[in-house]
């Protein structure tokens, strides 16, 4: 998790107590979180810490890169530590999400992008439907 610490003192940004705690408890985390699983984990650990607090911070790691948020169609926004690309399996029902580890951008959607001459900034990728457990 260091090179998120020193991306964020390259940018000029204050690694405070509260952005070192939420980057930990994502770097941690097996699955995507909400603002409010954040906050809770967060308050844990510091209970003074508020909801505001947690949000105002994702919001600038979100606007800096350094988190990513999944915004899911029905469910609540969830956040994971920006590792490249956000590509995934989301559960509509309890809002899981898998990342995928391949990019279906690598192949025939890049010739088609090449050959448009379209240059991409960023890109999403995600499958809905129901998880494992949601199905019964």
């Amino acid at each position: 998790m260091s090179y998120v610490m020193e991306k964020m003192a390259a940018l000029g940004y204050k690694i405070t107590p509260q952005r070192r705690i939420i980057l930990d408890i994502l770097h941690r985390s097996n699955k995507h979180l909400t603002a409010d699983e954040i906050t809770e984990r967060v308050k844990a650990i510091e209970p003074s810490v508020s909801l505001a607090t947690v949000y105002r911070n994702l919001s600038m790691l979100v606007d800096i890169q350094i988190v990513s948020k999944l915004d899911l169609h029905e469910g609540p926004t969830r956040y994971e530590i920006n590792a490249g690309h956000n590509h995934h399996l989301v559960c509509l029902n309890c809002g899981d999400a898998v990342k995928l580890g391949v990019c279906p951008i690598e192949d025939r959607i890049q010739n088609i992008i090449d050959d448009c001459g379209f240059q991409v900034n960023s890109h999403h990728f995600e499958i809905t439907g129901l998880c494992k457990q949601c199905q019964y």
